[in-house]
Parts: C-alpha cells; sequence; structure tokens
C-alpha cells in the first residue's frame, strides 16, 4: 500500500536526491529546474512512499480538474527507481486514481519520459497505464535520434555544407555568449512562426547557471560574429538540442552543418544518444518535413514521444 502526498518546499532534497538515484529521471525533474517557472503553473507533483521510503514520483500541474505531467517539461513521467517493479506500478497507478478521483480530478494526461532517456528499462509505466487505467494515446510527436555508438552516414548535401562552412572560415566552439545566439533564435522564430523561445533570455541564463555542466551553448563563428549556434541539453543518456538557429548569413555559409560535424565528430560524450527534438507541431499530425528531413540527413531517424490521457473513474 502507498502513501500518496502532494509535493512541498521541504520536499526538495529528498526530491533531488531521489531523482538522482533514479532509473529514468534526468535534470529536467530537479526542482532547481523545473521551479525556474512555478509562477505560470500550479505545481501538484507526488510522492509515493512505502514502508522503505520514497518509490515514485510524479512531476506534475493542475488545470481545472486535470492532472498533468508536466506542462513545463518536455516529458514528465512518474520517476522511479531500481525498486519499481511492474506489480507495484500497476499498484500505484489504482491508488493515483483513486486518490485524484477524491480531490475531485478527472483527468490526466501524461507525458511519458521517451525510453532512450532510460538509465534502466523503466516502461512499468507504460503496461500499467494501459492495462490499469485503459489510457490511450492522444498525442504523438516525432523526434530525430542519432545512436553515437553506430551512427548513420550523413547525407552528401550536408557533408559539402560542412566542407564548405570550412572553406569559408566558419569556426566552432562552445560559448557563453546566449545574447548573441538568442537575437538569431528570436528572430528566426517570430519571422517563421510568429513565436517566440520557450525560455526567455534571461530564464536560459539563469538555468545555464543553475546547471553549466549539463546545458551548454556551442556557437558557428565568421571572423568573430556569431552566424550560428545550438543549446545541448546534457540529460545522462542523451545529448539532447533544445535549439538550434542560424542567421542569413550563417544559412549561407552552412553554419549547422559546420555546429553538427564539431558536435558529433570532435565532440566526445558520456551518452548513448544524440537527440535533434521534436519536428511536430500541435498534438502530432502538422509535420514539419523539411524540418526533419534536415534532421535526418545528419543520420537521426524516428523516435516517439507520447502523451497518454485517462480518466481516473474506471
Amino acid at each position: 500500500m502507498f502513501e500518496i502526498r502532494r509535493y512541498t518546499q521541504q520536499d526538495e532534497k529528498a526530491w533531488n536526491e531521489f531523482v538522482g538515484r533514479s532509473k529514468n529521471g534526468t535534470f529536467l525533474h530537479l526542482r532547481t529546474y523545473m521551479d525556474y517557472h512555478s509562477d505560470r503553473f500550479a505545481d501538484h507533483s507526488l510522492i509515493f512512499s512505502d514502508d522503505h521510503g520514497i518509490y515514485a514520483m510524479l512531476p506534475a500541474n493542475q488545470v481545472g480538474d486535470t492532472i498533468y505531467s508536466h506542462q513545463g517539461l518536455t516529458y514528465g513521467g512518474l520517476i522511479v527507481d531500481d525498486r519499481a517493479t511492474v506489480e507495484g506500478v500497476r499498484t500505484l497507478f489504482t491508488a493515483l486514481n483513486d486518490y485524484l478521483s477524491r480531490l475531485g480530478i478527472g483527468k490526466v494526461v501524461y507525458k511519458a519520459i521517451p525510453w532512450i532517456y532510460h538509465r534502466q528499462p523503466s516502461e512499468e509505466d507504460l503496461y500499467a497505464m494501459l492495462n490499469v487505467c485503459n489510457a490511450r494515446i492522444n498525442v504523438r510527436h516525432v523526434s530525430t535520434t542519432i545512436s553515437l555508438a553506430s551512427p548513420i552516414r550523413w547525407r552528401r548535401d550536408h557533408r559539402y555544407g560542412a566542407n564548405k562552412a570550412f572553406t569559408e572560415g566558419v569556426i566552432v566552439e562552445r560559448s557563453d555568449d546566449f545574447d548573441a545566439f538568442w537575437q538569431i533564435l528570436t528572430g528566426n522564430l517570430w519571422r517563421k512562426y510568429g513565436a517566440r523561445p520557450v525560455h526567455t533570455i534571461e530564464e536560459i541564463i539563469l538555468l545555464h547557471q543553475r546547471f553549466p555542466q549539463n546545458i551548454r551553448l556551442y556557437t558557428a563563428l565568421k571572423e568573430g560574429r556569431t552566424v550560428g549556434g545550438t543549446v545541448l541539453y546534457l540529460c545522462g543518456e542523451v545529448v539532447h538540442a533544445q535549439y538550434i538557429s542560424a542567421s542569413e548569413e550563417g544559412k549561407r555559409l552552412h553554419a549547422v552543418d559546420a555546429l553538427f560535424r564539431h558536435i558529433l565528430t570532435e565532440e566526445r560524450w558520456d551518452a548513448k544518444y544524440f537527440d535533434f527534438g521534436k519536428s511536430s507541431n500541435g498534438d502530432g499530425h502538422d509535420l514539419n518535413t523539411s524540418l526533419i528531413s534536415q534532421k535526418e540527413g545528419f543520420g537521426g531517424r524516428a523516435i516517439c514521444y507520447d502523451w497518454y490521457e485517462w480518466e481516473t473513474t474506471i
């Protein structure tokens, strides 16, 4: 039997320690990351305990009578350690539905942690959601991922572009000049999509200061000018490209090709996968075909980011 309690600030140390020893949590699940935008969400994260201590945790926020895990994260999902078993997680989801029903919460939207981020197999939740909660997939996004141990050969245009950038004098280096890159990124997103980055410049600098080893900026430079860049999130098993962008000059100079030749062939990563991130919008049906084609040209292939939904009264 599980005790379920709502997370409070007094639980921060225990929460972060459990993420650190979990088999599927990443630094995005640490409260020092999650809470940077706590003013935007009504937190309803949950801690599940048994006689031996914390058994699992669920990052979550509440909107009306719906729990989301978690709207402020790329993936939320149930965080577990090596003690988690299929039968234990089945029992946990039954207890979760009872707990939420008593609070008048009728629906759960659950953003599962993709398997590439798992340090150990951790799909007990996927089995339990379907077989206990009668969950259904309501959103499927597609991302593009490279196996770093056995990468696929780049497409010819990317190989040509990287060579061209080199002959044009483009250099790639690790940088802390987020301001210069954010001007390029913000301008491109606004002109093309009428959108802005998920993070403001102040937020990304704050997060980089909190996680300097996990959040890195690489820039492509031409005669000292930033013409492109990418922000990488180092998430244990995965190096994830959070943002990628180039100026008009950078596009002419093939700056993105230069960036990823450096990142994928000259840097050494203690990770299994490089994940370019999703190329689908909305509920996943709107596929940006040119964007995913570009990523596939670097040797990436499809990984799905799934969102599940169910009613708590079953």
